[in-house]
């Protein structure tokens, strides 16, 4: 299966699936502790995480239909963050998103956040929508909020460490 060029788009961005050309972007991204501070366990990926999350990622859109993928500027191709939907197991699709500490500030978070709802309800049918989201992130939870995601549950996750996911509802 060929892959689409374009998973979903705002009015300033593109997400596109990953490309190898994509690894050095991605892993500067990932090692960055400030934009990797609330993902995870909070610990950057090493340079074989960041090409397995590159070919697993490609590998779930062959086969989904949808997955994660690199976010640039329209008519850009520099990676400045990452977002798209995952499944956890026995869990409902949740949305994930990370951008560049140079993007913060624009609204581009937002935006983000917002494709990936227009893009859920829509081309995907992802239903309900959900995000996991470290207690003490206080800025992604002000985002999800904005746009109407509600508190859900409060959990543990993979690691043993609080996590708090919002649910989209309407």
């Amino acid at each position: 299966m060929t892959l689409p060029n374009i998973l979903f788009e705002t009015e300033r961005l593109i997400c596109r699936p990953f490309e190898e050309t994509d690894f050095e972007d991605l892993l500067a991204l990932q090692s960055d502790k400030r934009v990797y501070q609330y993902v995870g366990n909070g610990q950057p990926l090493s340079s074989d995480q960041v090409r397995l999350w590159i070919d697993r990622s490609r590998k779930n859109i062959e086969i989904n239909g949808f997955g994660t993928g690199a976010i640039v500027y329209k008519g850009q191709n520099d990676l400045i963050g990452w977002a798209g939907y995952v499944q956890p197991p026995e869990q409902e699709t949740e949305i994930i998103y990370g951008l560049s500490e140079a993007e913060w500030g624009k609204g581009l978070g937002t935006e983000i956040v917002q494709g990936l709802v227009n893009a859920a309800r829509g081309r995907y049918q992802i239903w309900p929508l959900h995000a996991s989201v470290d207690p003490e992130n206080s800025r992604s939870i002000s985002l999800l909020k904005k746009l109407g995601f509600e508190l859900f549950a409060k959990t543990k996750d993979e690691d043993g460490l609080d996590t708090d996911i919002y649910q989209l509802n309407a």
